[in-house]
């Protein structure tokens, strides 16, 4: 029995580990250019366990890691943290032609999947920062899967509670109820060794998904700042008090030392990504110290492998220390604009190429004249000195634009509507804008044609738009309308530039 025994823990232990971040500590710093911050992952990002107010999906819990991380940074938290999720749930949430093997079909299942798929793609696509754990119950579910099928071969009754826990997302509670229930029978010890062969395919559909997770975070946000976690082990200071005092902890090494390293190093992605290493996190089990008797074993064991509140604020100062500091600009009215906005926005003010329009307002819907456009060009450039001055009459010296309308008509980067006259007060125009970037590139050569109907191929700024959408500098409106004759908001302006220059 004692083998068995032993065979079990090292099971739990590995089992009901909690994916976990990286860390050491850290001032504060500023991190200003983190508005909108997602949280991806299972029970330990949605804060199942001791900070729980409620079990349900993707909630904000007081407490948990998530919520300490946004607090800290003043970021806007979006929770998709789900309690009972695997990377198989996960990739189907960011994939949508991804077809989940049939083995999950029952368990936190495809209904599930599509009813929370649509709000993945758009935060992370929009998230200045991503946090994500995961990985802890794909293990737990190929052992219970081969625990079942064992179980069944030896015609081994199954309790129904088994079912409704494992279609609840409870995995490794549906798996300890299993154990449990058979314990007596005499074939008890090939079915713990038939669920702890099911670890290593788990492991491996873990490291299959992981890698096509981060390819589907990056390829929607290739800017974000990404800290994944790696594992902690719950078990480092529980014993069972049978006198063997099995030291749980070490009998985990070996599974968690090859999903961390899968995490750390092991991944195409790895060096795009901020590992966080939290061994030794307390667990809700660590408070139990060696209280716990054989008989309370499962019990105690199934609610409280997740953090306590130590845990948590242990894993969010981890993660903390890690984040590389960030700063933004200072304005409270580019919140609602897309990531790629603000991204260009924070670039421009901290660049010295625009300010606000006053401490705290930026007005991004505004448009911009040629002057102010010619203006944010040439201090993107190094602010250069002319070799001589404007003959623009309307373009006088001492003019807020003097020096940049005079580099960038010596250098042909700008025209004037005719030798005298530039219209440095004229609304910039979208197809204006991109001429200007343009011809700063040096009007390099490009083949064929636009798309867009409303650029024609005779079009003064034809050339200078097929560049810029190729280049990813600027985009239409809709695959036939690019707008050339919109006016240029102040948002636009800085977004083009930063897309070219920084």
């Amino acid at each position: 029995m004692k083998t068995a025994k032993r065979l079990l823990s090292f099971l739990l232990a590995v089992l009901l580990l909690s994916g976990c971040c990286f860390a050491f500590a850290r001032s504060a710093g500023d991190y200003s250019g983190y508005r909108q911050y997602v949280s991806l992952g299972d029970s330990i990002a949605d804060g199942i366990g001791e900070n729980n107010v409620e079990n349900k999906y993707m909630h904000r819990t007081p407490g948990a890691y998530p919520d300490r991380i946004a607090n800290e940074l003043g970021a806007e938290l979006t929770q998709l943290g789900c309690g009972g999720m695997r990377t198989v749930e996960l990739r189907a949430c960011l994939e949508s032609d991804y077809v989940m093997p049939d083995e999950y079909a029952n368990n936190f299942n495809r209904e599930v999947v599509k009813s929370i798929r649509g709000r993945f793609a758009p935060a992370i696509s929009n998230a200045d920062i991503i946090t994500l754990n995961i990985g802890s119950n794909d293990v737990a579910t190929y052992a219970l899967l081969r625990a079942k099928s064992a179980s069944s071969a030896l015609g081994v009754a199954i309790d129904s509670k088994v079912a409704e826990l494992e279609a609840e997302g409870e995995y490794t509670g549906a798996l300890v109820t299993l154990l449990n229930a058979v314990k007596t029978v005499d074939r008890y010890g090939s079915i713990v060794s038939e669920a702890i062969s099911g670890l290593t395919e788990g492991y491996l559909r873990f490291c299959e998904n992981w890698d096509a997770i981060i390819g589907d975070i990056y390829a929607l946000n290739p800017d974000v700042t990404l800290l994944v976690a790696g594992f902690y082990n719950p078990f480092d200071h529980l014993k069972i008090s049978d006198d063997s005092l099995l030291e749980l902890g070490k009998a985990a090494d070996g599974i968690m030392e090859l999903m961390s390293l899968k995490i750390s190093s092991g991944s195409p992605y790895s060096s795009r990504y901020i590992y966080v290493d939290i061994m030794g996190v307390e667990s809700m089990a660590a408070k139990y110290g060696d209280s716990l008797t054989d008989e309370g074993f499962f019990q105690a064991v199934e609610l409280n492998v997740h953090p306590s509140n130590e845990g948590q604020a242990d894993i969010a100062e981890r993660f903390i220390r890690l984040i590389p500091e960030k700063s933004g600009a200072p304005f409270t009215d580019i919140a609602a604009k897309p990531l790629d906005y603000r991204n260009a926005i924070d670039w421009a003010y901290a660049q010295g190429i625009t300010a606000g329009r006053s401490e705290t307002t930026f007005a991004p819907d505004e448009t911009c004249s040629r002057g102010q456009i010619v203006t944010m060009l040439w201090r993107a450039a190094g602010s250069p000195a002319a070799k001589s001055g404007c003959g623009f009459a309307d373009v006088a010296p001492g003019s807020y634009c003097y020096d940049a309308v005079c580099w960038g008509s010596e250098k042909g980067i700008v025209m004037g509507f005719s030798d005298a006259e530039f219209r440095p007060d004229a609304v910039c125009t979208r197809g204006q804008i991109v001429s200007f970037l343009y011809r700063y590139a040096g009007s390099p050569a490009v083949k064929g044609s636009v798309s867009f109907a409303d650029v024609t191929p005779d079009s003064y700024c034809h050339d200078a738009v097929l560049w810029a959408v190729e280049n990813g500098i600027a985009r239409g409106f809709d695959s036939s309308r690019f707008a050339p004759d919109g006016l240029c908001t102040r948002a636009q302006a800085v977004t083009f530039i930063y897309r070219y220059m920084a």
